[in-house]
Order: C-alpha cells, then structure tokens, then sequence
C-alpha cells in the first residue's frame, strides 16, 4: 500500500468508527408501566433501558398508573436521571392516570407528554400492610422528604418544583392543558403516532450532551421480558402478596400448633414469596428461597423417611430462587471486565445445575420407588425373620424391617426397637411377628 493511501485511510478511521458506533434510527424502544408500580416493574423499566442503551435509541414509557412501591419508585426515578439514552413519558391512553409514584416518573423522564383526557397527580406516601391495608402518612418527616423528593426530581429536569411538592403534600392533580401550562409536561398528544410526530426535531440534554430526536415515522419495539419478569410480576402484586402472606400464615400457625410438617413447610414458602409484594429485595428473597430449599431437601433426605411435602417443597424453594436470582449481572454497572463477568455467569449455572440434578434423581427415584409393588406377598412372608424398629406389644403396633422393606406389625409379647422377630402370621395388611428366639 503506497503512503498516500495508507494515511487516507488512517484519516477516514475516525469516520468509520463514527458509523460504526452511530445509533439505530427510525427505532423506538418502549415498555408499559400498567397497575401498581413493584420491584417487578423496576425490573421491566431498567431491562427496557438497558435494551434502548445496546440499540442507542430512544426509550417510550407509557405510563397507566395508580401508584405503588415508593423504593421501586425512587429505583426507577435513578435509572431515568441517570439514563444515557433519550426517555420520553407519555401518560396513555385516554382516561389514564399517573397518580402517585406515576406522577415522579413522569416527571424524571427527559420528555413528558400526557393523552387528553389523563390525569397526573395524588402522590402522597402511605402505608401498605397485608393486615391492615393502605393508610396515608401524614408524619411530616416522611411527608416532607417525599414532597422534598419530588421537587429535587422536578429541578433536575427542569419542570415545576412547587406543582411536584403540592403533588405530595396537597394531592393536587393536573389534566393535560393545565399541567403543559404548569411546566409540569412538555406537549400534549393524542396518540401514539402524534407523539412521535411531534417529539421529532426536540433536542434534548442526555448525559451532558445535546440530542436531537429523530422519532417521526419510528417503529416502537415493546419490551417483553422474560419468564423471571412474569413470575416476578404476579408474585410482587400486593393482593397476590397479602394472599399469600396471610394463607401462608395460617399454615404456619397450624403445622407448629399440631405438629404437622407438610402445612408449616409450605406455609413457610408462601410467607417468603409474599415478600417480593411486601417490598423486599428480589435479591434477598431470591437467597431465602435457595437456602431454604436446600435445607428443606436435606432435611427430607437425610431425617425423615421417604419423600413427600417437604422434599417437594424444597425443589419448588430452589426453582423459584434460581429463577429470581440475577445471574445475568451487568459489567457496565460493576467495575469489572466482561470476561471475567462471562466466568461468572458460568460459575453460577455450574453451581445451580448439580441442585436441579440432584433434585430431579431424587424425584424420579421416589415416583419409581412408590410405584413399584412389594417384592413379597403377605402370605409369602411366614417364618421369615426382620428387625423390629418400634415398640411393639398387644394393641399397640409398630413398624419392622423385613424382606428388605418396612411393614406395619402386631405382636402378642413385647418386643422393643433393635430385636429380631420371626413372622408367624398376617393380618389384613400387617403382619404378626414375634420374638425370634435366641
């Protein structure tokens, strides 16, 4: 290659790259913020961003809301002030509501846009308990960290603070016109393609840096999630959570008041599952339910005889926990090097899959081993010599290890745990053992 061309090339580097790097147009990431807002919700809004991140396009928030989780909230509200992406907020369709912890991501997007017909506003805390309902804090220490919350957001996007803080202290509400009049949004439109009609040619600041939006005629590519986003959506409602809390409850006060394993085991699982509804961290709740899991599986195959409730339970404690559990972890929010972070991954499904091997075996052997019939008829037994395992003597029946298998027995002489005895007889479906003789 002559010189000349070699640095003409060198000069045309910066370009290349330039288009390389360049985002996708005529694309519009969006994702849905429908029923109360939970930690599933942050899931579907920081996937969402993540995802408009990759494809360096905008991201669509439509918002129908009437409130929910204030820690998912303020989750929510960070990734939106942080986002290195265009975000637009747009309460829809007509008649739709972003009261509440809706009216805060609104109000931290870089654009916010509402349908006619919508309502912002009503965004005073309350307290949530699967006991006693919903009540409104009117604390004014908590009450005014909120209204100073919502003004912080306001001013960081340049909207109207003192509209935000009357939205936590006086539950003011807004329609469309008034809240554009406010500075509370920044257009009004009537549907999807208006807005993105109208959003073309706005520049906004992302990161520091001016952004013209090229949205007019853009496809929209919905966010959909994954099974962990859909379990974690029904398990994180609170009324499937006050459900679950309170059966789980009773099971729990039932299995240790009369002594009965299977009811507690499972009481114990719906408790821990309530706790995604209840706001808990996915993360903590996702350790409780693989540790219990583990510790319910051992208990049933190394204490208790067989497998039944307890066992089962612990499978379904260590699906729902590997199911919860983020193994897919973020280098880019973590100081550390893809590579390492793919070695990662794969430690972690390595250490997963031995559990649900393990698992699977041991529920594959106890429908075989319960399937299978006696070796021996009744009948078959008489004069054959076992080990007695229980106290057994008139009226009072025992268990003993015969053939290889355990038998329920009666005897008409006392015989403790650890003799031998001899099968003399059957009845119905036990059989008469005696004392073998020494």
């Amino acid at each position: 290659m002559r010189p000349s061309a070699a640095a003409a090339l060198i000069a045309l580097l910066p370009a290349l790259l330039i288009i390389t790097a360049s985002p996708v147009h005529g694309l519009v990431v969006g994702v849905k913020v429908e029923g109360v807002i939970t930690q599933a919700t942050y899931e579907a809004v920081h996937g969402a961003l993540r995802e408009a991140s990759e494809l360096g396009c905008p991201l669509l928030i439509l918002v129908n809301t009437p409130g929910g989780s204030l820690d998912a909230t303020k989750l929510i509200v960070e990734e939106l002030l942080n986002a290195r992406v265009p975000t637009i907020a747009y309460v829809y369709p007509k008649g739709a509501t972003a009261w509440s912890a809706g009216s805060f991501i609104l109000m931290a997007s870089h654009v916010a846009a509402m349908a006619p017909g919508s309502v912002v506003g009503s965004a005073q805390p309350a307290s949530y308990s699967p006991l006693t309902g919903s009540e409104p804090i009117t604390e004014p220490k908590i009450l005014n960290a909120v209204a100073e919350y919502a003004e912080q957001v306001a001013r960081a996007r340049g909207r109207n603070a003192t509209a935000a803080r009357l939205f936590v202290v006086e539950n003011l509400n807004l329609g469309p016109d008034e809240a554009l009049e406010a500075h509370v949004i920044d257009l009004v439109a009537e549907d999807l393609d208006e807005l993105l009609a109208k959003l073309n040619g706005t520049c906004v600041e992302v990161d520091g840096e001016l952004h013209t939006l090229a949205t007019a005629g853009s496809a929209i590519r919905w966010y959909r999630g994954g099974l962990k986003d859909e379990v974690l959506a029904i398990l994180a409602n609170p009324l499937i959570a006050s459900i679950l809390f309170l059966a789980g409850l009773y099971g729990l006060v039932f299995g240790l008041a009369y002594g009965q394993p299977a009811p507690a085991v499972v009481g114990a699982l719906l408790v821990v599952l309530s706790l995604l509804g209840l706001g808990f961290n996915v993360n903590l709740v996702s350790v409780i339910l693989v540790t219990l899991g583990a510790v319910l599986l051992a208990v049933e195959v190394f204490v208790t005889p067989g497998f039944g409730v307890v066992g089962v339970t612990g499978i379904v404690m260590l699906i729902l926990g590997g199911l919860l559990s983020p193994i897919q972890v973020d280098p880019s929010r973590w100081a550390v090097h893809p590579d390492w972070h793919a070695k990662l991954s794969l430690a972690a499904i390595a250490a997963t899959l031995p559990l649900i091997a393990f698992a699977s075996i041991a529920t594959y052997k106890v429908v075989k081993a319960r399937r299978a019939r006696p070796k021996l008829h009744l009948a078959d037994m008489v004069g054959l010599e076992g080990v007695a395992l229980d106290e057994i003597g008139p009226g009072r029946e025992g268990f003993v290890r015969c053939a290889g298998e355990y038998w329920l027995a009666v005897s008409d002489e006392e015989v403790e745990p650890g003799e031998r005895v001899v099968v003399v007889g059957k009845e119905g479906y036990r059989l008469r053992v005696r004392r073998a003789a020494d």
